[in-house]
């Protein structure tokens, strides 16, 4: 065991020697032959090599950097971009995924396919290169398929009436056949679901069974009025503009499903709160019911029976120096 230790320390103490004085030896920053001698003399690693030549203020390490981004500038010219801005993702790939996307570009050039995918998926999907080329570089698998299995997924998606946003937006359905992504989407299109969107390919059959379940409630619940908008006017007997109007104070209130708004609603009817006060804070939209369900409960245990809607949807901290107020003023009066 002694004599390990001694051997250790022995090394340690040889590579300290060495690191010291490399480190006090100044190279010449243009004398590559030199340092390219030290390197293979000592067949020290390239990226320690590297660190030490750094620390001296050196340009190897810079060198380097500027060498992998011209090989990444060399491939990107070739691949037909039409401005800069469509090519400026393309610089945060690797170059071996860029090798690739050059040696598709050009064998879709050399079919009279397309001059890059970027600008053929943009077309089809009526979207600017610019704002597609952020997505695709995240989905570099499009430049590994087919052309052709690329074009007959988009055919059907588009066929299917799936918004070109939407595909923009959920690049992955492009890994599917298109056997796949028709036969799912026209069995979703008969059972009377009509916004078809890409990750109803990619999702389990339970999710999408559930998503049919709620689909299928938007509609009963919508009947005549068709949106969520006209449902709210009704039930809260209002017009659509006053909706806006809260669609403006309450973002959270355009995007808010259906179901949950009918929920929601009969729940704070049932409470006692009447349409007007409703309308008057529709802040509480933005609450959730089960919250919303638990304050009330607790403030009415304190004995307060006149609730005002915007207590209840108070931050945490709010409500509860609220309620240790009442709680304080409950406990002086018994």
């Amino acid at each position: 065991m002694a004599i390990r230790n001694l051997i250790s320390s022995i090394i340690l103490r040889n590579r300290n020697t060495f690191a010291r004085t490399l480190y006090s030896v100044s190279y010449p920053i243009s004398n590559f032959n030199k340092n390219h001698e030290i390197q293979s003399k000592f067949s020290f690693p390239l990226h320690l090599i590297i660190v030490a030549n750094k620390s001296l203020g050196t340009h190897e390490f810079k060198t380097q950097t500027t060498d992998v981004d011209a090989s990444k500038e060399r491939i990107i010219k070739e691949l037909n971009f039409v401005s800069k801005k469509d090519a400026m993702p393309f610089f945060k790939l690797p170059v071996k995924t860029l090798h690739q996307i050059y040696k598709t570009t050009k064998n879709d050039e050399e079919n009279g396919f397309c001059k890059n995918r970027l600008y053929y998926i943009a077309q089809r999907i009526k979207c600017p290169p610019s704002k597609l080329s952020e997505q695709i570089i995240k989905r570099t698998f499009i430049y590994k398929l087919s052309f052709d299995w690329l074009e007959s997924s988009l055919n059907v998606l588009l066929a299917m009436n799936v918004s070109g946003d939407r595909i923009k937006r959920d690049l992955w359905v492009l890994k599917y056949h298109h056997k796949t992504i028709y036969e799912r989407l026209l069995r979703i299109r008969n059972l009377g679901v009509e916004n078809l969107y890409p990750w109803m390919v990619r999702c389990s059959e339970d999710i999408l069974n559930r998503s049919i379940e709620i689909n299928q409630e938007t509609k009963t619940i919508l009947g005549e009025n068709k949106s969520t908008k006209m449902y709210l006017a009704t039930r809260l007997n209002t017009t659509p503009d006053i909706i806006e109007d809260m669609y403006v104070k309450i973002p959270a209130l355009k995007t808010i499903r259906v179901t949950k708004a009918k929920s929601f609603l009969d729940f704070l009817i049932e409470e006692g709160f009447n349409v007007e006060e409703i309308v008057d804070k529709p802040r509480i939209f933005a609450a959730s019911q089960k919250t919303v369900k638990l304050r009330l409960e607790k403030l009415r245990s304190l004995g307060l029976t006149e609730i005002n809607l915007n207590i209840l949807c108070r931050s945490r901290r709010d409500f509860q120096r609220y309620y240790e107020s009442i709680e304080s003023i409950s406990k002086d009066t018994e």
